[in-house]
Formats: C-alpha cells, structure tokens, sequence
C-alpha cells in the first residue's frame, strides 16, 4: 500500500488513493548555490517526462546553510525558493510546491 501527504486514514481505509507521485530532491549539504539550483533543474526535467505517464510534482527542498555565504547576520535555515526564483515561472512547465508546503498536505492543482 503507498501512502501520499494530505491522505486521510478514512482514504487508506475506503481505497480511495491519490495516484499523484511527489518526487522529492535533495542535494549533498556541501554543494554551492549553483550546483544546488542545477540538480533541481535536472530533476525538473526528468518529472517533465514523468508527467507523460502519471500525475507528478516536485518538492523543493528548502535551502539550508551555504558554505560560500560567510555573513553570520544572513538567515541560512529553511529559505524558500520563492525567496530566490520566480516560482509561478516554473509552474508554468512543471507542478511544483516547496517542502513547507508538501508538509502540511497542501493540494497541488494539476
């Protein structure tokens, strides 16, 4: 049995499932800002193809601490992506939602 977020216990027992996919990604803590953007991008593409056979959405992984950002008064814990890109930009190719998001079991309008 697969389990998705946002699925009740009375969905589990009714049969009732969600055959929507989320494909999460995460990348290696060390790995710069670029690289970081350029991994999700890839997986960006391989869910392009995935949306040929089934309902599927990207997480975002929420940013984290950087190792090229020095500055101690910069927030380096959970920052959006939205903070960074513009996100209705890329929805516009591919369902996405950020991890917060993912979470707390918000519906992602296919």
């Amino acid at each position: 049995m697969q389990f998705w977020p946002g699925q009740s216990a009375a969905d589990i027992l009714s049969g009732a499932t969600s055959h929507r996919r989320y494909l999460l990604c995460d990348i290696n803590l060390p790995e710069g800002f670029s690289l970081r953007r350029n991994v999700c991008i890839h997986i960006a593409f391989l869910l392009k193809t995935l949306l040929k056979m089934e309902e599927s959405v990207l997480v975002l992984p929420p940013w984290g601490h950087l190792y090229h950002w020095q500055s101690p008064d910069i927030n380096q814990v959970q920052i959006l992506w939205s903070d960074f890109f513009d996100l209705p930009s890329l929805k516009r190719n591919i369902p996405e939602i950020e991890y917060e998001q993912f979470i707390a079991g918000e519906v992602v309008v296919i």
